[in-house]
């Protein structure tokens, strides 16, 4: 059956929807009552609906909030349909940007328009079946967070090496085949009407950015990042390097982005492109140009390109952040805190009262955040808990002006991270081995070396090697090998293939060496295990036989 989950404060509401109609005729089943968006949350991770009917403003947490933040976990499902008791505009635009199936006025409810948009959700669960099975669909709803993730590392200069690039790349699935790219960053402005903080200020700019993604990649295949609340970044295919070849169409398509998004958000969009490059590992150059230029966008209120931009002229003084990298990666990896809080403190001595470092201060410190939110297991929600009392959160570091500013930032950073750390050492260390080992389970195709794994997840091959073998109590090759050999008597088990062919799908060389590695884990070779699987059925088969006689 379906499995629905209802969520609302009040509980006459909630009473209200379970009898309106007659849920078995729909073949669902009301699996869950929520009345606040915590309980909403965790019931739809534990319980997996397939549909949620969600109150827009409640307790703890908005029904938009929860609905984000399961759009960034689980991907399409579940879907959402959103109750309100209020019939602003700004609401049913913030349900479109968390993609929701429906949105419904709860004095307009009636069994009719209950059972028109149950049924639109039915139908879109039905065109759904033909996609990946649900704990795929987790995997890939986490891509989205995971390619914003790589376009921040890559603006800021955190890959150690072209290489690492490359295979993360790889694994996101991103086409940068492309002549040539550019970076074009975008600030989103007003309305007047929405306030400068809260629920309804997320939605709108959350719906935003999803709609600017929207409108750029069908027409050109490209790549929007969210920076902040009211900043994003696009990564932009251009014809070459020349901008007389690029720059006219560049400027209609954003122009066009920029009235769709006035049309329906009432927002104004504003934004700075960096000059072309031909390889998009050197993208941070075009980003960095469209940095400085950014001012003058927000002075002219509209798109200016790198050259017309005055700030890109200015010699700003140079603060060398890669001297300071090997050291921060080193402590977030081995959960340093002494080390993390020594480097922090001598930048902070560095930058203070200096106005004319604030460029370079400001990239230090988005540096050191996106170190933290890529080498930690969890540091986005670390991140997020030491800034929870800033209206933007950790995010408003874009909005900072002053090298004061800046620094003040970057000690609320310092002593919220060391705190944090320093009491969850061990629980970190474990995850990270957890995630590493969910990513060897999901690619037993391929060869997975040290080194390619530990260029995924941004880690240096000898620590992410002591790490593993220290966590889970066997070293990396040998839980590998444990893996596939698991997988492959499974294979077996099922019947998929012979054995040529399961040594392929695990990333075997040949059979041979497949046949090799399988009799030293379990003493007989593939042919000697599926036989002794063969003879096992049948005596099972002869004792049931024996049994009913």
């Amino acid at each position: 059956m379906i499995k629905l989950l209802i969520a609302d404060d009040e509980a006459l509401v909630c009473i209200g929807l379970q009898s309106m109609l007659k849920w078995e005729q729909y073949n669902i089943e009301i699996v869950g009552i929520a009345h606040n968006g915590a309980q909403e949350e965790e019931m739809i991770d534990s319980l997996r609906p397939d549909i949620v009917i969600s109150d827009i403003k409640m307790p703890v947490k908005s029904g938009l909030a929860v609905a984000d933040s399961v759009r960034q976990k689980y991907g399409r499902l579940p879907l959402f349909i959103i109750l309100t008791s209020y019939e602003e505009f700004e609401y049913a635009r913030a349900a479109i940007g968390v993609q929701a199936t429906d949105y419904l006025v709860k004095l307009e409810l009636t069994p009719d328009t209950l059972a028109a948009s149950i049924q639109r959700a039915i139908t879109l669960l039905e065109a759904y079946q033909t996609l990946e099975s649900y704990p795929k669909l987790v995997h890939r709803g986490n891509l989205q967070a995971q390619r914003d993730k790589f376009f921040i590392r890559l603006f800021n200069n955190l890959f150690e090496n072209k290489n690492q690039y490359s295979l993360q790349k790889e694994d996101l699935d991103l086409d940068l085949s492309g002549p040539a790219y550019l970076v074009c960053t975008c600030r989103i402005l007003g309305p007047d009407s929405v306030p400068p903080r809260g629920d309804k200020l997320v939605a709108l700019c959350s719906s935003t950015v999803q709609m600017a993604k929207d409108t750029l990649t069908s027409i050109r295949t490209c790549y929007v990042t969210s920076l902040d609340l009211r900043n994003f970044a696009v990564a932009l295919p251009v014809c070459g390097t020349d901008p007389r070849t690029w720059m006219p169409d560049t400027r209609k398509l954003l122009a066009d982005m920029a009235s769709v998004l006035h049309n329906y958000f009432n927002v104004t969009i504003i934004g700075a492109i960096g000059f072309a490059v031909e390889d998009p590992y050197l993208l941070r150059e075009s980003y960095l140009a469209a940095r400085k230029a950014l001012p003058a966008a927000v002075k002219a209120q509209s798109f200016v390109f790198f050259a017309e931009g005055e700030p890109q002229e200015q010699d700003y003084p140079l603060f060398d952040f890669s001297e300071s990298r090997s050291e921060i990666r080193r402590a977030f990896e081995e959960m340093d805190t002494q080390a993390l809080y020594a480097i922090i403190s001598k930048m902070i001595e560095i930058f203070d009262g200096r106005s004319d470092l604030l460029v370079p201060a400001t990239d230090a410190a988005c540096n050191i955040l996106y170190m933290a939110t890529s080498l930690l297991a969890d540091g986005e929600e670390i991140v997020e808990h030491i800034f929870e009392h800033e209206p933007e959160g950790y995010r408003a570091i874009y909005q900072m002006h002053t090298i004061e500013e800046i620094a003040g930032w970057l000690i609320t950073f310092r002593d919220g991270c060391s705190a944090i750390l320093s009491t969850r050492r061990q629980s970190y260390k474990e995850q990270i081995v957890k995630n590493v080992q969910e990513y060897i389970k999901r690619n037993l195709g391929t060869k997975l070396s040290l080194n390619q794994v530990a260029d995924v997840f941004n880690f240096s091959p000898n620590y992410l090697s002591h790490l593993f073998s220290k966590i889970a109590k066997v070293n990396y090759v040998e839980y590998i090998t444990e893996t596939k050999i698991t997988a492959a008597k499974e294979m077996m088990l099922r019947g998929e293939g012979r054995i040529y062919e399961i040594s392929q799908k695990l990333g075997y060389e040949s059979a041979f060496y497949f046949s090799k590695v399988f009799k030293k884990v379990t003493g007989m070779s593939p042919r000697e295990y599926m036989q002794q699987m063969e003879a096992g059925t049948q005596a099972d088969g002869s004792l049931r036989e024996r049994s009913r006689s």
